[in-house]
């Protein structure tokens, strides 16, 4: 909900020093975080140290349902013993083609993921957020950024707001998070035109959510 990241470096350096099995959720980062989309442990530079990476299809693949990357020899043991695969069945063939359709467009045109980077910035610096999220890497953004209202009724009234001007920004409420920090939800995409961010920014700051001014385009 805070669009942060795991110390994902801090933990392959744990992982190398125990001995351990390192497997990374990569669900919100895949195709967005890193310099070619890896995720966050392509971002940290430490892609090599994670033994399993489990993501979606459902997000920014534009899909259904989920992977997981390992060696030859993790997958025969998951082939064989792993008790929630042993139940389930194969993908419906056009989610397979949709995802591998998505995977050579994230690939081969890079402008997608930096026009995403571009409104994440420039959201992230009119809410008065750090320009990269805590445990990010070097190129790693958040598409997610949480405005925090606190109050329950406060962040009903703010997305109703920005729902009446034809933007969807969901209010997060408690259990999904602790009690008194209740807030807005902001969920960029590469989507999103210019315009689009324009009218979010406009949109906050109608509402006083802004921390400064909307900047100029970066």
């Amino acid at each position: 909900m805070d669009g942060d990241y795991a110390d994902v470096a801090g933990l392959a350096r744990v992982k190398e020093k125990h001995k351990a099995l390192l497997i990374l959720d990569e669900a919100h980062a895949t195709l967005v975080a890193g310099p070619s989309g890896g995720g966050a442990a392509d971002a940290a530079g430490v892609a090599h140290l994670v033994d399993v990476h489990v993501g979606t299809l459902s997000k920014a693949f534009g899909a259904h349902g989920g992977f997981a990357a390992l060696s030859r020899d993790a997958k025969t043991l998951v082939l064989n013993a792993g008790r929630a695969y042993a139940f389930s069945t194969a993908p419906p063939a056009p989610c397979v083609a949709a995802a591998t359709a998505a995977l050579a467009v994230a690939s081969s045109e890079p402008q997608h993921r930096a026009r995403l980077w571009r409104h994440c910035r420039r959201a992230r610096a009119a809410a008065g957020a750090p320009p990269q999220p805590a445990g990010a890497g070097a190129t790693a953004v958040s598409p997610i950024l949480p405005i925090l209202l606190g109050n329950d009724r406060a962040a009903l009234r703010a997305s109703g707001a920005l729902l009446a001007a034809g933007m969807h920004v969901p209010a997060i409420r408690p259990p999904t998070v602790p009690l008194g920090t209740s807030r807005l939800r902001v969920s960029l995409s590469a989507a999103h035109s210019d315009a689009d961010v324009d009218r979010l920014l406009a949109g906050l700051a109608r509402g006083g959510l802004l921390a400064a001014p909307p900047a100029g385009r970066l």
